[in-house]
C-alpha cells in the first residue's frame, strides 16, 4: 500500500481511505505536505496537527461549495460539498472522543453531505430507521434505470470507525448497475454512535432486520431480492447478519473476519504482565481511545471480554445464501488466513472467494491500494445474484 506517511500506517491508511471515497490527492497533499514530521512525532503521530490540517482543508472546500451553490453552480457545489464532508470526517477521526471539537466537526460532516445529497445528480435520500427506541442513521440511493418498478436492493455498511458517507462511492456504483442501496451506520458507527449513542454489538442481524423492515415499506424495493455488503469490520457484520437474517439473498464480506476478538488480541500487549495496552507497532486503522468508545468500555482488558461473542464459529455454518469473500493477500489488519477460516466454516456450497495479490494490485486491507477492480467485481457479482 502507498505510504503517504512512511512508517505511520494509521495515517497512511486514512489517506488511502479518503482517496477511495473520492478525495483528491492534490487537496490532501495541500493539507498534509507539512505533516511528515508530525507523523513521526509520537507513537501514532501528532493527532492534533492532523486535525488542524484536515479541518483547514474541509473548511476551504466547504467554502468553495457554498459559493458555488450561491451562484447556482449545482454540479460544482455538490462535488465540493461531498469532498468537504469527507474531509470533516477525517478532521474529527483521530481526536479523543470526548474532545469538544468532535461534535461541530462531525455535525458539519453530516450537514455538507446532506447539502451534497440535495444537489447531486444522483438521488440520495436521507433516512432515519427506528431501532431499539433510537435511530439507525442511513441514506437511500435508488437504482439508475431499474429493469422493473421494484428493484433489487443492497444494505451497505462500513467497518469499525467507518461511516455510511464514506461508502457513497460504493452506493453510487451499485445504483449504476440497477440496484437500490440502503447505506446504514450500524451501532458503533458514524452518526448512530455519535448521535444515538448506540455502541457496537455482535448481533448485527438485529440492525439488519430493522433495515429490511424499513425497505419493506418502500414501493421501489423488491423484498425477495435484498443483499448485504459490508467492508472491514463489516466483514464480520455482513456474514453474521446473513447467517441469522434469512431475508438476505446474497452477502459480500469485503475484508472477511472470522473472529474479531482475535483481530484485536493481536494488537494488544501486556504491561507488567497484567493490564493491556495498544502495541504501537500494530497495523491500526484508528486510535486506541476510539476502540474503547465504540465498544463502550473503559479498558483494553474489558474490550477483549466484550469482543468474545464477535465470532463466526457458530454463525458461519448457518449461512445458506450466496456469499462472496474478497480479501487482500497482504491485509495487515485481518490476515488472509482469517478469511480462509471463515470460508471453510460457511455452510452453503454457494460460496466464492477472491484474493487479490501483490502482482495484480489490491493486496492491502479491503484493496485500499487499488480499490476499483474489487469494487467492480463485488457490484457485478451482486447484480448477477440479485
Amino acid at each position: 500500500m502507498f505510504q503517504y506517511f512512511p512508517g505511520n500506517y494509521t495515517w497512511s491508511l486514512a489517506v488511502m481511505r479518503a482517496m477511495a471515497s473520492g478525495a483528491q490527492l492534490g487537496e490532501i497533499d495541500w493539507a498534509c505536505k507539512d505533516l511528515h514530521a508530525a507523523a513521526r512525532a509520537v507513537p501514532g503521530g501528532d493527532n492534533e496537527a492532523w486535525h488542524q490540517a484536515w479541518l483547514r482543508l474541509a473548511q476551504q472546500v466547504d467554502g468553495i461549495a457554498t459559493d458555488a451553490a450561491a451562484a447556482g453552480n449545482r454540479v460544482t457545489a455538490a462535488n465540493h460539498f461531498l469532498r468537504a464532508s469527507l474531509y470533516y470526517q477525517w478532521a474529527e477521526a483521530f481526536l479523543p472522543p470526548a474532545d469538544p471539537r468532535c461534535e461541530p466537526a462531525f455535525a458539519r460532516h453530516l450537514d455538507t453531505f446532506s447539502l451534497a445529497a440535495e444537489l447531486h445528480r444522483a438521488k440520495i435520500e436521507i433516512v432515519d430507521i427506528p431501532f431499539d427506541g433510537k435511530t439507525l442513521y442511513a441514506y437511500f440511493v435508488p437504482a439508475v434505470a431499474p429493469a422493473a418498478r421494484k428493484a433489487p436492493t443492497v444494505v451497505l455498511s462500513d467497518g469499525l470507525d467507518g461511516t455510511k458517507e464514506e461508502m457513497v462511492y460504493a452506493a453510487l456504483a451499485l445504483a449504476e448497475r440497477g440496484m437500490n442501496c440502503l447505506a446504514i451506520d450500524h451501532p458503533g458507527q458514524g452518526a448512530t454512535l455519535r448521535l444515538a449513542g448506540l455502541k457496537a454489538r455482535h448481533d448485527s442481524e438485529v440492525a439488519s432486520a430493522a433495515a429490511i423492515d424499513y425497505l419493506g415499506t418502500r414501493a421501489d424495493v423488491d423484498p425477495q431480492r435484498i443483499g448485504i455488503f459490508a467492508a472491514s469490520m463489516g466483514g464480520y457484520y455482513a456474514p453474521r447478519a446473513a447467517a441469522y437474517e434469512k431475508r438476505f439473498k446474497a452477502c459480500v464480506a469485503w475484508g472477511a473476519v472470522y473472529d474479531y476478538r482475535r483481530v484485536w488480541a493481536r494488537r494488544f500487549k501486556a504491561v507488567d504482565g497484567q493490564a493491556l495496552a495498544i502495541d504501537t507497532k500494530a497495523a491500526l486503522g484508528t486510535t486506541s481511545q476510539h476502540i474503547l468508545h465504540i465498544l463502550g468500555v473503559q479498558s483494553f482488558d474489558e474490550a477483549l471480554r466484550y469482543l468474545e461473542p464477535f465470532t463466526m464459529k457458530d454463525a458461519a455454518p448457518l449461512i445458506d445464501c450466496d456469499i462472496l469473500l474478497v480479501h487482500g493477500e497482504d491485509d495487515k489488519q485481518t490476515p488472509v488466513e482469517d478469511m480462509e477460516e471463515l470460508y471453510a466454516a460457511i455452510g452453503t456450497p454457494n460460496k466464492e472467494k477472491r484474493i487479490y495479490t501483490h502482482a495484480e494490485g489490491g493486496a492491502a486491507h479491503v484493496q485500499l491500494d487499488r480499490p476499483d477492480p474489487a469494487l467492480s467485481l463485488i457490484c457485478d457479482w451482486l447484480a448477477r445474484k440479485l
